[in-house]
């Protein structure tokens, strides 16, 4: 399949944004691979710029992960482009303007359903619940009353 530059373009676009958001928040968020590594280079964790805008700090660690995200920005970037996977990519964006997206009132008649099930279905379970939450009590206890040896 021969490709024109923009054919696929948002599939592309949201594919590439998406696997960048996961290595950011891989590497950035609390905990993250800025973390770790802060903790495994202890003292040699040199801080450049305190405070650094969005990641707190600009420390090696922090450097490092910089570097991590760009690599992994070039290899995305690469893969993407490679022709197989530019053609799903296609094809796949050329299917979803074949959708027909439900209007309001259809989203709204079918959320109003899945609630009502929702509830019918909690209530049934609560019910079961109880009556076999009674049995067990009767049947752990042998039955009998306060009298009972």
């Amino acid at each position: 399949m021969s490709n024109r530059k923009d054919q696929g373009r948002y599939a592309r676009m949201v594919a590439f944004w998406g696997i960048m958001l996961l290595a950011c928040y891989g590497c950035f968020r609390g905990g993250g691979l800025v973390d770790v590594m802060a903790g495994w280079m202890g003292d040699a964790n040199q801080t450049f710029i305190d405070p650094f805008p969005i990641v707190g700090s600009l420390r090696t660690s922090t450097l490092i992960c910089f570097g991590l995200v760009a690599v992994v920005a070039f290899l995305t970037h690469r893969f993407l482009s490679v022709r197989k996977v530019a053609d799903t990519l296609v094809e796949t964006e050329a299917e979803m303007y074949k959708v027909t997206w439900p209007g309001w009132p259809e989203t709204w008649n079918g959320t109003v359903a899945v609630a009502i099930m929702v509830v019918i279905l909690l209530l049934f379970l609560v019910a079961v619940d109880l009556v076999l939450a009674g049995a067990m009590k009767g049947f752990f206890s042998g039955g009998g009353g306060e009298g009972a040896s």
